[in-house]
């Protein structure tokens, strides 16, 4: 496992050294990469979500790139692991997919949660990767894995203490824990935001092991903590101040950037697939 030191919290990286160089991808069409001193206001943001299509063209060849998403639409009290996304999620995921079209193949990560199995499917179909339906049976890792961490667990320590942290648990604990990592019985719940967030993309986004570029699917719950934590809260995400104001919550298809050199350096990015990072907007 890599040390802490060679993760950058700081988002203070050059970017693209040139200014609109072609990179042929395996269908023969053309990336143009963005100039270097937009991708250097990009990779630096804190306080905003840059769209998916903005992030990608400041992924240097030396670098490696996941997207960690919420999942796309689904009906309001359709929660279950077995709920489908609606009409809407699948035009959104495949309209994603489509935008990034250019792009070489992607891989895809997912819950096993059938929402968000069908948010990376509905990508690959958007992109027009030649692939068979994603199954929980055929998540072999050839295309897509099944990836348990991806769930809210991976931030709790303690459940018990999820509610003490905040009556109302759910979004107001996680977020709550994430803004204020001094709480006690907060603290007793979960891990250290920053340090779990770490962790995470140590396990998973290793320069030498990871895929080109990646589209981790996940839920709300994860998301919150995720982009509180790579933005040093600067992100308004605080709902435990808002309960009630979707303002407040992730949107379908918002998280996270995570670009990794081949030193293994890491910068973060708050991302959206949609216009707007959060609901309600």
């Amino acid at each position: 496992m890599m040390p802490y030191s060679k993760l950058c919290w700081t988002i203070a990286f050059a970017c693209c050294m040139l200014v609109a160089c072609d990179n042929s991808t395996d269908n023969g069409e053309a990336v143009l990469w963005a100039d270097s001193e937009k991708c250097d206001e990009i990779r630096k943001t804190k306080n905003d979500f840059v769209p998916v299509e903005d992030i990608l063209p400041c992924v240097k060849e030396s670098e490696k790139v996941a997207f960690i998403l919420r999942h796309a639409e689904r009906d309001e009290y359709r929660t279950g692991t077995e709920d489908s996304l609606n009409a809407f999620g699948v035009e959104q995921a495949r309209a994603l997919g489509n935008k990034l079209k250019s792009y070489p193949d992607f891989y895809y990560m997912h819950t096993n949660y059938i929402r968000t199995l069908e948010t990376a499917y509905n990508i690959a179909k958007g992109k027009g990767q030649k692939i068979d339906i994603f199954t929980r049976e055929n998540s072999d890792g050839i295309v897509h894995e099944l990836n348990e961490d991806l769930l809210y667990y991976w931030y709790v320590k303690d459940e018990a203490y999820v509610y003490v942290c905040a009556p109302s648990g759910g979004l107001e604990a996680f977020t709550k824990m994430a803004y204020e990592l001094d709480n006690y019985y907060c603290s007793l719940g979960f891990y250290n935001v920053k340090e779990r967030t770490l962790e995470f993309v140590q396990k998973y986004f290793n320069y030498n092991e990871m895929h080109d570029i990646t589209f981790a699917i996940t839920h709300d719950y994860f998301i919150a903590p995720l982009v509180i934590a790579i933005t040093d809260g600067e992100i308004g995400m605080d709902y435990y101040n808002h309960s009630g104001d979707y303002y407040y919550w992730p949107n379908f298809l918002s998280g996270a950037a995570i670009i990794v050199d081949n030193q293994n350096n890491v910068t973060m990015i708050p991302a959206k697939g949609l216009p707007s990072g959060r609901l309600e907007e």
